[in-house]
């Protein structure tokens, strides 16, 4: 199964120059921000765009950012940790959890 890092800090950068080596920055946020900024951008853009975690030594290159992208929009959004906090709970357990393993 692969993880993201989706609310971890990131810098999205955009290959420049006529040899490609250069980056420039295009826009910034949490990895979620990030990946929704570079999918509303044309296709030829996101071909030459990556992503870098700020805080993390974790970089997507344009084929991974694909791959993210693509990620995002199969998933869907998830529980929050309040959701997971109520599921729990200890009012909303069930009896099968009170079992001895």
């Amino acid at each position: 199964m692969t993880t993201y890092p989706l609310s971890e800090p990131a810098t999205i950068y955009a290959a420049g120059g006529d040899d490609g080596a250069t980056a420039d920055v295009v826009g910034q946020g949490t990895l979620t921000e990030c990946a929704d900024i570079v999918a509303d951008m044309s296709l030829d853009k996101q071909k030459s765009t990556s992503i870098q975690m700020d805080k993390l030594d974790l970089r997507f290159e344009p084929q991974e950012v694909a791959e993210l992208l693509s990620f995002l929009r199969e998933e869907g959004v998830g529980l929050s940790n309040n959701e997971i906090a109520d599921i729990r709970s200890p009012e909303r357990r069930s009896p099968r959890e009170d079992l001895p393993c």
